[in-house]
């Protein structure tokens, strides 16, 4: 504005200036990179319109449940890449589900923390961040989605959220199976919803035959289940044969068109891991500390860090003049920060999101979250074991603690 002044000392220097902001204002809004905002402003929801013929989406909804596993593992066993919205106050009730849901090739969505419409909640931003708190670190490659409950989405609801920095998720995901149980004359089904079903007392085949009709007649779309229902696991068994049979193939949510282009136009979101370091167990005396530049971590106190150390890192001691001290499991911290490299994992190993953490070999390395410590000591038949402890487990190791209910 001082450049302005200068310029234009006089009152039309304030008009030039009011006009000057007011046209790049609507430049901005014009262009859609000029904004962070991510969730649909107009209030529009996304379905599965421009998927091709003969493809469908599953989507559950309002999990973890009882049998949430299980059908995980089903779906898993034919190849079938499913997208979970689970609703917060569950994650709770199943710990370690969202582990094996994401190690199954599922994808872990947001569905609010309770089944309250966000349009009768007092603070319905707060009802999206307590669920993202709990998937935050189960969602990989930014993909973050986000199903209003009961479908409850307009451009009010939108604007709450981003105004309240939850840009990084797409949605509202809507559906195109599964919404709504129609009957006909006859009693039959041309078209089912799960939950409907089963309050209407329906069989699980009467039920699979009104999706099975509607999903013929659509030939393709986004079908809405809800995997906290007992009755729909056993429905999914029967429904997953049928439409292979029919020759349909199957898209996780974030492969819908229609989703896929509205994860690639939002201009924010957050690295594949996103842990809090408060979330991470290290030794008495050490915590975990940030290193390098895209989020890596390591157990250090004031003056020492813990190892043990990937090979990478000793090797590079050992050619910086270190001798026998690159092999102890601590080094002093300088050191330690200058060889762990630039990334977020050590010197020698890469990262692998299926495990959350930096693989070198067989060699997963820590430190780990208290979760993870936690089923250790569990499994363990040592009190206060010292291997879950270290910050160094092995690759099958960690994946049995991982999915371990």
């Amino acid at each position: 504005m001082n450049i302005f002044l200068k310029l234009f000392p006089s009152k039309s220097s304030l008009l030039l200036l009011s006009f000057f902001l007011g046209m790049l204002s609507v430049a901005c809004e014009k262009n859609p990179s000029a904004s962070s905002q991510v969730l649909e402003v107009s209030g529009a929801k996304l379905n599965g319109n421009g998927l091709p013929y003969g493809t469908v989406s599953l989507t559950f909804d309002d999990g973890p449940g009882p049998r949430t596993l299980e059908l995980s593992r089903f779906l898993a066993s034919h190849g079938i890449r499913a997208t979970f919205f689970v609703q917060g106050r569950n994650v709770a009730r199943y710990p370690g589900i969202l582990w094996e849901l994401h190690h199954n090739g599922h994808l872990i969505a947001n569905h609010s923390y309770t089944p309250r419409r966000l349009s009768d909640s007092k603070d319905p931003a707060a009802e999206v961040r307590l669920t993202d708190e709990l998937i935050r670190k189960y969602v990989r490659n930014k993909n973050f989605l986000f199903r209003a409950p009961a479908d409850d989405w307009n451009s009010k609801i939108a604007n709450i959220l981003n105004s309240s920095g939850l840009t990084k998720y797409v949605g509202s995901v809507s559906w195109d199976i599964g919404g709504t149980r129609v009957a006909r004359s006859d009693g039959t089904l041309s078209a089912a919803a799960d939950w409907d079903c089963w309050l209407n007392q329906d069989s699980v085949d009467k039920c699979l035959e009104g999706y099975m009709n509607e999903t013929l007649a659509l030939s393709k779309g986004i079908v809405l289940m809800h995997d906290v229902h007992s009755s729909t696991i056993d429905m999914v068994k029967l429904m997953i044969p049928r439409l292979k049979s029919e020759g349909f193939i199957f898209a996780r949510a974030d492969e819908v068109p229609s989703i896929k282009d509205a994860l690639a136009r939002r201009s924010d979101g957050e690295d594949d891991i996103s842990v809090s370091l408060k979330e991470f167990s290290c030794p008495t005396g050490f915590s975990a500390t940030g290193v390098g530049l895209k989020g890596g971590v390591m157990c250090l106190s004031e003056k020492e860090a813990q190892g043990p150390f990937s090979q990478g890192m000793q090797d590079e001691c050992v050619k910086m003049g270190g001798g026998d001290a690159c092999k102890n499991s601590r080094w002093s911290r300088n050191l330690a920060v200058l060889l762990y490299g630039k990334d977020r994992c050590p010197v020698g190993g890469s990262f692998d999101a299926n495990y959350g953490g930096c693989i070198e070999g067989n060699n997963v390395f820590g430190p780990f979250t208290h979760e993870q410590v936690a089923r250790c000591l569990a499994a363990s038949a040592v009190p206060n074991s010292a291997i879950c402890m270290s910050n160094r487990w092995s690759r099958d190791f960690l994946a049995q603690l991982m999915f371990r209910l």
